[in-house]
């Protein structure tokens, strides 16, 4: 159990809103439940007469809805509908936020969870059809852009610490090396594992010991170069805009450069809109909207804050150009 807190603790930084009260805490007076088959999913709309624009929510590997629910705020303002997809509840999380018939690990988590949200919400008169887009922070940056790569009907996505591959699962029982992070069609699919994760963890029991899981993850990359290929997420394959933001000094996996080759691959294959947004000195913890937690909690070091003041009115930008039909910015 330490080594399943660890690291979805440590992937769960990317999560810069807090946690909501409790599991299942509304995030506005017209939330709804969407109920089986996404137990847990909550959809909420703005102010006003609809039909609205939607944005598909997905924190990281904090599990649970906190993630989702933090954030979902910060888009009802903006006018955005929101569908929060809480996807996998990890056993660590205290009572009153376990989602139990979620997993409780990344095992083979079905894509199709995306297709099945996007159509409930296209059954309905309060959506626009044609504006649903995907917001993914971390490990659900991976799900969002392995899911769109697949499924279409989206008019955006953004995602932030994004991941281009999908990597090695984990989960309560399970041996490394052994499971995939995501599956499509009822088959796990090819995954990059880590390489000596266990022993970065070990870490965590000296004092002033700094733990990198990057480092695994790098390592494992580098040592299985045969497995990297058929675990790449085909971003060229979305043909939506894809909005990306990621940190070079990001200790948790190598945003800013997994950033930097979805960019690459999307632009040898022409004509897809990319926005990169890459920061040299920012960590994981990209996802805010750019302005200090209250006293008490942790703080930002200067460049993230920095990064996270950039991200957050680009990617309102980007929604608002593809969801809204707004104009875009004009460039600096």
């Amino acid at each position: 159990m330490r080594v399943l807190f660890a690291l979805a603790a440590a992937f769960g930084l990317a999560s810069a809103a807090p946690l909501a009260a409790g599991a299942g805490a509304p995030v506005a007076l017209t939330e709804v439940m969407v109920g089986d088959p996404l137990p847990y999913a909550f959809f909420a709309t703005p102010e006003g007469p609809g039909p609205f624009p939607v944005v598909i929510v997905l924190g990281g590997s904090e599990g649970g809805d906190g993630g989702s629910r933090g954030s979902a705020p910060r888009f009802l303002e903006q006018g955005y509908a929101v569908l929060g997809l809480p996807y996998y509840s990890p056993g660590y999380l205290p009572p009153e936020r376990q989602l139990p018939e979620l997993p409780k690990g990344f095992d083979a988590i079905p894509l199709e969870k995306l297709a099945i949200a996007r159509d409930w919400l296209r059954k309905r008169d309060d959506v626009k059809a044609d504006s649903i887009g995907l917001y993914g922070v971390s490990k659900g940056a991976e799900f969002v852009l392995a899911g769109a790569s697949r499924i279409d009907g989206f008019a955006a996505v953004v995602a932030i610490v994004p991941s281009d591959v999908i990597w090695e699962g984990w989960g309560p029982g399970i041996t490394p090396d052994q499971v995939s992070s995501f599956s499509w069609q009822g088959e796990p699919l090819p995954y990059v594992p880590y390489l000596g994760m266990e022993e970065e963890f070990k870490k965590y029991a000296i004092p002033g010991a700094k733990v990198r899981l990057r480092t695994p993850q790098d390592a494992g990359r580098r040592a299985n170069p045969f497995r990297v290929p058929p675990a790449r997420i085909r971003v060229e394959d979305i043909d939506e805009p894809v909005l990306v933001a990621g940190g070079d000094a990001d200790d948790t996996w190598n945003s800013g450069g997994m950033a930097q080759t979805i960019a690459e691959r999307r632009a040898e294959k022409g004509g897809l809109e990319t926005v990169a947004l890459i920061f040299p000195g920012a960590s994981h913890a990209l996802s805010g909207p750019g302005i200090q937690r209250p006293d008490g909690q942790p703080q930002y070091d200067e460049a993230t804050l920095a990064a996270q003041q950039r991200i957050w009115p680009a990617t309102l930008q980007f929604l608002a150009e593809h969801l809204k039909g707004a104009a875009p910015a004009p460039a600096e």
